[in-house]
């Protein structure tokens, strides 16, 4: 028995560690989610972003191998070979009818000296290209961010609603109690139980479509977070106050001022265009002369290779023997090439222009969300200082119903449309204050402030 225990816990530890590694799994789902944690887990596991890495990443390849396109080309080579029936001997020249193995090496080399700086229009182009895509990939990542910021407050609102939906239906199933107790009691008629009757079916309808939207919410955020399902997954509870307000006393042509400075798709922008220039002045280079200088060594060998005596010629003597070495210029003048320069350049210019368009449509664009979004701060801002309103008024309106509820001044109908408008209107005010400081966020994030909730 000694022996078979051990035996035993060790199959049982292998049965349970993958229950183990399950649990441990899932663990991580079932905590709450700060908005933060959404945020930079989103920007670890998006895929748009991961993509946008490896285009930027094959940018900077392509940047470093166009400055090592300036060095000089240096390339060996060899060759060995058996000729049989009647040849020439590669190094004597003599015909022969004997089998001749003969052996080549070389070491060639080449430096472009001038051709239209075509090279260093090159450099500057991927250069550029590089540093477009790294400031893409930061406003990818801006925007994933901002998704995933709207996405997080429709489920607070979701969350909101069915709230204050379930607490319409309790205050509905408390009249509705209460009015059938006094209809069996003779004090009140046989229709406002039918009322009663007809508002808790309402509001459990209400529940279920509340219900039924806050999960279409939460797969949606799930979503933007590459997470599978929305099994255990839940967000926090926010105590957000009021950020500064201090961009909404900003014109939407201030905050555009600023913009132009911080935002990464304004500097992606100004690179695309820098790279398009560079690549008309390389489409300029072909109409230039090009200029470079070459050399090489080489040797070989031939087993026909024979001295005067008749004696074999050793392998090392002819190395040394058959040494030759090359040097020289070479010029070429481009006369007609099919017209492929001026189509090159003629498609680069259009090309030029494309960008300039394109560089223009981002700045309408980011002005026109910038005045959509200081539009927006400002209906939260009403909405929220009429939702505060609301709010104090209808939980006083509460306290007085309650009381006159009590002492038979009130129906239960009444009653019931006061808590749930009292209800609401916390309801509304609660969604009004995120919303409010999400549409701060957003012009601070328009000002190149972090989003940080």
């Amino acid at each position: 028995m000694s022996h078979r225990a051990p035996f035993k816990n060790y199959i049982k530890s292998l049965f349970l560690l993958p229950l183990f590694c399950f649990l441990g799994s899932g663990s991580f789902g079932q905590k709450a989610w700060t908005l933060q944690e959404c945020i930079e887990y989103a920007l670890d596991n998006n895929i748009t972003i991961k993509q946008s890495e490896i285009s930027t990443e094959i940018a900077d390849v392509n940047f470093t191998q166009s400055k090592l396109a300036l060095l000089p080309t240096v390339n060996g080579s060899s060759s060995y070979s058996y000729n049989f029936g009647r040849s020439i001997d590669p190094y004597t020249y003599n015909f022969t009818d004997q089998e001749i193995q003969s052996g080549n090496f070389s070491l060639n080399g080449n430096l472009n000296v001038f051709n239209g700086f075509q090279l260093q229009h090159a450099l500057s182009q991927s250069k550029y290209e590089y540093m477009a895509g790294r400031e893409n990939l930061s406003k990818i990542k801006n925007d994933i961010a901002l998704n995933v910021a709207a996405a997080y407050l429709q489920v607070l609102y979701g969350r909101e609603t069915i709230k204050a939906a379930n607490e319409r239906l309790e205050s509905a199933q408390q009249t509705q109690s209460r009015t059938s107790i006094m209809v069996n009691a003779g004090s009140m008629a046989q229709g406002n139980l039918l009322d009663s009757e007809a508002a808790l079916a309402a509001e459990e309808l209400n529940v279920i479509n509340s219900e039924n939207q806050l999960q279409s919410d939460m797969i949606s955020l799930t979503q933007l977070l590459e997470l599978r399902s929305t099994d255990g997954f839940s967000v926090v509870d926010p105590t957000y106050e009021l950020p500064d307000q201090s961009s909404m006393v900003l014109t939407p042509d201030q905050i555009y001022a600023t913009s132009l400075q911080v935002l990464p798709e304004f500097r992606a922008s100004e690179f695309n265009l820098k790279s398009a220039e560079k690549g008309l002045s390389y489409a300029k280079g072909g109409r230039y002369p090009r200029l470079s200088m070459f050399g090489s060594m080489s040797t070989g060998y031939s087993n026909y290779t024979r001295r005067l005596t008749g004696d074999l010629v050793p392998f090392n003597d002819q190395l040394s023997e058959n040494y030759n070495e090359v040097i020289g210029v070479s010029l070429s003048i481009p006369i007609f090439n099919s017209w492929a320069t001026e189509s090159n350049i003629q498609r680069s210019k259009l090309n030029l222009e494309n960008v300039k368009y394109s560089d223009q449509l981002t700045k309408n664009q980011v002005y026109k969300s910038i005045v959509q979004a200081h539009a927006d701060a400002n209906a939260a801002l009403k909405r929220f200082g009429a939702t505060e309103k609301a709010s104090i008024a209808n939980k006083e309106a509460a306290v007085y119903a309650q009381k006159k509820y009590d002492v038979g001044m009130l129906s239960s109908i009444e009653f019931l449309n006061v808590r749930n408008n009292t209800s609401k209107a916390e309801s509304d005010f609660l969604q009004a204050k995120y919303d409010l400081i999400f549409r701060i966020k957003v012009l601070d994030f328009y000002m190149g402030k972090p989003l940080s909730f």
